[in-house]
C-alpha cells in the first residue's frame, strides 16, 4: 500500500522516524481518504471511519520508530489500520453489555423514583402508627427501634425495670404489625378497586 508513492517509503519512513512533519504530512494526504474508506466500509460511519483514520496517524506518529525499524512497513501500518478497526469493535461490544446489564438492574428495580416514593409511603404510614401508640410505648418503641438504645439503658433512662420495657415493647410491636397489617390490606383492595 504504502508503495504507492512515488518516493522510497524507507526513506520516508527514516525521516518520519526522526519527527518530520513534513513527511508525516505527506503520508497522511496521501493515505487518509483509503485508510477511510476501508474504515467506512468496515463501520458504515463517516464519523466513526474519520476517529478510526485520525487513531490511525496518531499511532503512526506515535510508533514512527517502530514502523521505520520493521522489515514490513506496510504490513505494520495496515495492522495499525486493523487495531484500530477492531478496538472500535470491541469497544461497542462491551459498551452493549453494560448498557444490557443497566437495563436488567433498572428493569429489576422497575421505577427508581416509584420504589423512594413507595418506601416514603411506607415509612410514613409506619410513623403515623408510631403516633397512635400511648405515650409511653411510643417513647421506648422510638428509643429502642430509632435509636438503638438497649433495654437497660432505656430501663436506666426512664427510672423504670427492664422488664416494664421489655413489656412495653411487646405491645407496641403487636399493636404496629395488626394495625400495618390492616393498613396493608386497606391500600391492597384500594388499588384493586381503581384498577377495576
Amino acid at each position: 500500500m504504502l508503495k504507492d508513492l512515488s518516493y522510497d517509503i524507507n526513506m520516508l519512513l527514516k525521516q518520519l522516524a526522526q519527527g518530520d512533519e513534513k513527511v508525516f504530512r505527506l503520508i497522511f494526504d496521501h493515505y487518509k481518504a483509503p485508510f477511510h474508506a476501508v474504515a467506512f466500509k468496515m463501520t458504515h460511519s463517516a464519523n466513526i471511519a474519520e476517529e478510526i483514520t485520525q487513531e490511525v496517524f496518531v499511532t503512526l506518529w506515535v510508533k514512527r520508530k517502530l514502523v521505520a525499524a520493521t522489515k514490513s512497513p506496510n504490513k505494520y501500518v495496515l495492522t495499525i489500520l486493523h487495531n484500530c478497526i477492531y478496538s472500535h469493535f470491541r469497544k461497542l461490544a462491551h459498551e452493549r453489555q453494560l448498557r444490557l446489564k443497566l437495563e436488567q438492574e433498572i428493569g429489576n428495580i422497575e421505577n427508581p423514583i416509584e420504589a423512594l416514593l413507595d418506601e416514603k409511603e411506607k415509612r410514613n404510614v409506619l410513623e403515623d402508627m408510631i403516633n397512635k401508640l400511648p405515650s409511653q410505648q411510643k417513647l421506648i418503641y422510638k428509643l429502642a427501634k430509632q435509636e438503638g438504645v438497649s433495654r437497660e439503658g432505656i430501663a436506666r433512662q426512664l427510672n423504670i425495670s427492664p422488664n416494664t420495657v421489655k413489656n412495653h415493647l411487646t405491645s407496641a410491636v403487636k399493636f404496629l404489625n395488626t394495625n400495618l397489617k390492616k393498613s396493608i390490606s386497606a391500600i391492597i383492595w384500594i388499588v384493586i378497586l381503581i384498577d377495576l
